[in-house]
């Protein structure tokens, strides 16, 4: 198929996809004089559908920035967004007095119809609405990476949608402005302006502080405009979407006691936590005390989140290069029924994906776990990549799959010990060479992990361990990936990662 016909099938699936929206608003008009309880339900079903047209929309707009790879896969979420309406549709039908109509018909009588609830089966209507909205709100989680990863493309036609889209006073993209940010834009970094204290004028505010030190062979201000730039980016109020945390700014700290002739620079990057959420625990402390305790769909959501964190790092223009279940912290949602919320977080070693990267590595053991061979030791052998981030990924995703932490502490929690979760003895040095410990990890992934959480989620975690091998079909050849926004990497990571976990049902 053409690109032509691409971005046609695209303009096809949306205008399907508007039409059964209409019919789905067309029946919560029924339900207008309906008690609080179920008006609620309808608001909320309203509220995810507007942002839905919005989505669908632009991406009528810009159909033909996108490259024909991208726009398959948009098309497949488009086409999943019908199949979802289709279900919720047949299911409020059911409880309603309906004319026995085709569902996708869009006559003139239509608009004069009048839907009237039966009042007894309420407690249906309420069912059906709550999975009206879980449903659009599940699609809009699958959907998003995508929808934002637009946001890279460097095309006029994306710039003059997002113009139109801020003339409007309508926001589609709550971050829009942070992830097309540039550089060049100054911005202070004061310690006053971003001490570190825990009130505010609405009340107490919890604070999560990193610290990065400049390595002496960088330049302090490489250094300080990557940290600007990425707490420019993460400065959104949507963390939950992004699987990271608000970032309020970076305070710069210099040393000129320090032991040398170079002044010792350091930062601390202060994010915010959201208000909601309690209990903080890094990934690695659930993994220590038990997390074989965890429900299965919890398990399943951690992971979900992790890779969807990893996606959005790269969409913010940024490789992360220190992803472990020790950079990763869990928090517990007071609700009931929600799931746990993971946050990436450990930004210290983290750049811009195109920035210059300076080889340099070290010995620690329990820090190779992470990484790719190519990446172990002091002098790594390549230049860090987004396929890198893939691989430590998939090592914090076995850990979970397995319920076994790969890494322990000592009694004062200082020193790394490495435990019996890999494989290895109970010692303070790992044994593995680097490319044995990836060929064990792959073997766990593809012979012990499908027991824990089944095949395909073994399969998921495979191909991150293996996405830098020549002969893997879906990372294998990065020629294909060289495209100037680093948008195909994406576009495949969406593919082969993050829509296979969100596809897996528990």
């Amino acid at each position: 198929m053409s690109g032509v016909e691409l971005s046609l099938a695209i303009v096809g699936a949306v205008d399907i996809a508007l039409r059964h929206g209409q019919r789905l608003m067309k029946l919560c008009e029924a339900f207008k004089h309906a008690e609080g309880e179920l008006t609620e339900r309808i608001l909320r079903v309203e509220a995810g559908w507007l942002s839905t047209v919005k989505q669908l929309e632009f991406m009528q707009m810009v159909g033909g920035s996108m490259d024909e790879y991208h726009k398959q896969i948009n098309e497949k979420i488009i086409e999943m967004l019908q199949s979802k309406l289709k279900i919720v549709i047949s299911k409020l039908e059911r409880v309603l007095k309906m004319p026995n109509r085709d569902s996708d018909t869009n006559s003139s009588e239509e608009s004069n119809e009048t839907v009237t609830p039966r009042r007894w089966k309420y407690a249906l209507l309420k069912e059906s609405t709550d999975e009206a909205v879980q449903e659009l709100e599940a699609w809009r989680r699958e959907a998003d990476p995508s929808w934002y990863l637009l946001l890279k493309i460097s095309n006029s036609q994306i710039d003059q949608a997002l113009a139109r889209d801020s003339n409007n006073r309508i926001t589609l993209f709550p971050t829009t402005s942070t992830i097309r940010a540039v550089s060049e834009t100054p911005t202070a970094m004061n310690c006053q302006e971003y001490s570190c204290h825990l009130t505010k004028k609405c009340g107490p505010q919890r604070l999560l502080l990193t610290q990065v030190e400049c390595p002496p062979e960088a330049k302090t201000h490489t250094v300080k405009r990557d940290l600007r730039d990425l707490a420019r980016k993460l400065s959104h109020d949507s963390p939950r979407t992004f699987g990271l945390l608000s970032c309020k700014g970076v305070i710069e700290q210099v040393d000129a006691t320090a032991a040398g002739t170079q002044a010792r620079v350091t930062f601390t990057v202060v994010f915010r936590t959201p208000a909601d959420l309690l209990d903080p625990r890094s990934l690695r402390d659930h993994l220590i005390s038990g997390i074989e305790g965890m429900a299965l769909s919890d398990k399943f959501d951690i992971a979900r989140q992790m890779a969807t964190s990893v996606s959005y790092v790269h969409t913010f223009g940024f490789v992360h290069k220190d992803v472990r279940p020790e950079t990763v912290i869990v928090f517990t949602d007071p609700r009931a029924t929600s799931p746990p919320a993971a946050f990436l977080v450990g930004f210290g070693s983290s750049r811009k994906d195109e920035g210059k990267t300076y080889r340099v590595g070290d010995d620690n053991w329990e820090k190779n776990l992470y990484r790719h061979p190519s990446r172990q030791g002091v002098r790594p052998d390549e230049e860090y990549t987004m396929q890198h981030d893939i691989y430590s990924l998939g090592v914090g995703l076995l850990e979970v799959g397995l319920s076994k932490s790969f890494v322990g502490y000592d009694a004062e929690g200082i020193h790394p010990i490495s435990l019996q979760g890999i494989g290895a003895p109970s010692n303070n040095k790992s044994p593995w060479q680097p490319d044995a410990l990836k060929n064990h990890l792959v073997s766990l992934a593809a012979d012990d992990l499908p027991r824990y959480m089944g095949r395909r989620y073994a399969a998921v975690v495979k191909t991150c361990l293996t996405c830098l091998d020549p002969d893997n079909t879906d990372f294998g050849d990065e020629q294909e990936f060289l495209d100037k926004d680093g948008v195909l990497v994406g576009v495949r990571y969406i593919e082969k990662v993050l829509s296979q976990l969100n596809a897996i049902c528990v």
